[in-house]
């Protein structure tokens, strides 16, 4: 890689330039006199005109679910081929609920206007060129100063502190969750070997070995274990997800698991919002908050299929398309209605759809556009929310913890990093200023690995002695980062020709009267003092003759017995 972030660039990724701010005040003067002609219905969050990407992959487009000239009458011709019914025998349909379902269609059927939304990335979103901006977006510097104190609080609390339990700080915070990345693509297969094999020197990686040790890896992540809630860091993470990306015309809304629920734009996968929590709550409006009276089509996963929701969704202009199920929902059924009649019914803004594939399901349509293909749309959008979700857990960073520590905390805050990393992998391929558009979602997890680790690897070339780091570790952290070798080598080669010389200070040398002098070598092996300040282990039996502290061969000094002025017949040992 031949970019190296420091820390001032990382700081402002979230901070337009200044030709484009004074680009946009323009803009808002110029607009001025236009706010007060637009419809009150007008989407807030829509571009007014919005920088779209022509080489973006949209899972469909708008032509894809456009109905024929045959599907937009089929409507139409259904309630004109009306069949003669016995007499007495009502010509509609009740539910439980007191919904009555005719067979005619009415002239008070209301629809809205065709859709024109379009997917696009919004304010600085617009100007994102590579993983990292995007990904610094969604989780900001204010994200990971918060992860950065909550986890510093969790140390604090140990008594007893290893070197390796050391606080730490925002550089180191950012590399931890590079490595969380990284882990993520190596780790990916259904039967993963032990994380300890990414830190080996046979199959393991070296860009772990070079940014932290195993062991300050997996401490980082008890101390993230340990902490009693992350609801700061999704409400701040929900907010920066909806603020840099305007939705589409087509959203999905639907329940992933037991404790996650998405709205998702259809054409893109991106997640515009979501409700993240153990508590049972399907209150719909927390999810489509943005889209209100903005024409958009919602589509209902079968944990929000109701037609109370619908008549909700049609009062804040919204249109909706469900499948509804005489199993799931057996109020908001027709009594004595068979799907197999292929009988369509209509109740004031909703139309019932008999399904070809099921007589006990039909498609619940509430205000789409006759022009639209309802079964085609309903097929094309249902999976959005779940493919989202799917494409969280291609590379989930979950891997990067044991087994055995994985708690609802952990398992929490590892789905937010994932899904930051897909929505930024969506801005990116989005954004205009992109260089890279079709990117693919395993690059775009090694690339934002790789950046986040920069700055880390950067700082332990330029400030690690050769005592901390040997000279192999620091060759991978040049060849890691793509720097040249040249400079460290001929650091190194000077090193080595520097004469290492010790200047005595006669002041300082310290000779009592009467000294006696012990034997260099004492009964044991002890540490050596200063070696054991500088995280090195060292066993010696020499030692300091005057005072008798163990020193190794690099602390001590040797002088002969002519130097000292030490004849025969003094001599006791």
């Amino acid at each position: 890689m031949d970019c190296i972030l420091d820390e001032e660039l990382l700081a402002n990724m979230k901070e337009s330039d200044d030709e484009e701010d004074s680009a946009d005040e323009k803009m808002q003067l110029a607009n001025e006199s236009q706010i007060s002609s637009q419809d009150e219905g007008a989407d807030p969050l829509q571009e007014a005109q919005p920088t779209l990407c022509s080489h973006f992959e949209y899972a469909f487009q708008d032509s894809d679910i456009k109905a024929m000239h045959d599907e937009m009458n089929e409507t139409l011709t259904n309630s004109e081929n009306k069949q003669k019914r016995g007499r007495g025998r009502p010509s509609g349909h009740i539910s439980a609920r007191g919904h009555t379902w005719s067979k005619e269609r009415g002239e008070a059927l209301e629809e809205f206007d065709l859709p024109t939304h379009e997917a696009c990335c919004k304010g600085p979103a617009r100007t994102i060129s590579n993983a990292v901006e995007s990904w610094m977006l969604l989780f900001d510097e204010d994200i990971l100063r918060l992860l950065m104190r909550q986890i510093n609080d969790q140390i604090r609390k140990r008594k007893n502190r290893t070197p390796n339990q050391r606080l730490v700080d925002i550089i180191e915070t950012r590399s931890w969750l590079g490595l969380s990345y990284l882990c993520g693509i190596f780790r990916n297969s259904e039967f993963n070997g032990p994380l300890d094999e990414l830190w080996t020197l046979e199959l393991g990686n070296a860009i772990f070995r070079a940014t932290m040790s195993l062991s300050r890896f997996e401490f980082l992540n008890e101390c993230l274990a340990c902490i009693s809630n992350l609801n700061d860091l999704w409400q701040k993470f929900i907010i920066n997800c909806r603020s840099y990306y305007g939705a589409s015309s087509w959203l999905t809304v639907d329940q992933v698991n037991t404790n996650l629920s998405l709205c998702c734009d259809a054409k893109t996968l991106y997640m515009t919002n979501c409700h993240h929590s153990s508590e049972k709550n399907k209150n719909i409006d927390n999810l489509i908050c943005d889209f209100k009276t903005t024409g958009r089509n919602i589509t209902l996963g079968n944990a929000y299929v109701n037609i109370q929701v619908c008549e909700h969704l049609h009062g804040h202009n919204l249109s909706s398309l469900c499948n509804l199920s005489l199993d799931a929902n057996p109020l908001d059924w027709p009594k004595n209605w068979q799907a197999k009649s292929k009988q369509i019914l209509y109740c004031k803004s909703a139309i019932l759809i008999p399904t070809d594939h099921d007589e006990e399901q039909a498609l619940l349509v509430f205000g789409l556009s006759s022009n639209i293909s309802y079964v085609k749309t309903y097929k094309k959008t249902i999976k959005a929310s779940c493919q989202f979700y799917d494409l969280s857990q291609r590379y989930s960073t979950l891997r990067s913890s044991r087994s055995e520590l994985q708690n609802q905390i952990l398992t929490s805050f590892y789905l937010l990093l994932d899904m930051a990393a897909v929505n930024s992998w969506i801005l990116l391929r989005l954004s205009p200023k992109n260089c890279t558009p079709q990117i693919e979602q395993r690059d775009f997890h090694r690339q934002l690995g790789l950046f986040l680790t920069q700055q880390r690897l950067q700082r332990r070339l330029q400030h690690c002695s050769s005592a901390n780091s040997s000279l192999v570790m620091r060759l991978q952290i040049c060849e890691i980062l793509g720097q040249s070798s040249r400079r460290l080598l001929s650091y190194e080669e000077q090193q080595l020709l520097q004469p290492k010389q010790i200047v005595l200070d006669k002041e300082k040398i310290k000779f009592p009267e009467g000294l006696t002098i012990s034997s260099r070598y004492g009964e044991k092996f002890r540490r050596c003092k200063p070696c054991s300040r500088n995280k090195r282990g060292t066993k010696s039996r020499s030692r300091c003759q005057q005072c008798l502290s163990h020193r190794c061969g690099n602390h001590l000094i040797s002088r002969c017995f002519d130097c000292m002025g030490v004849t025969e017949d003094k001599i006791t040992l």
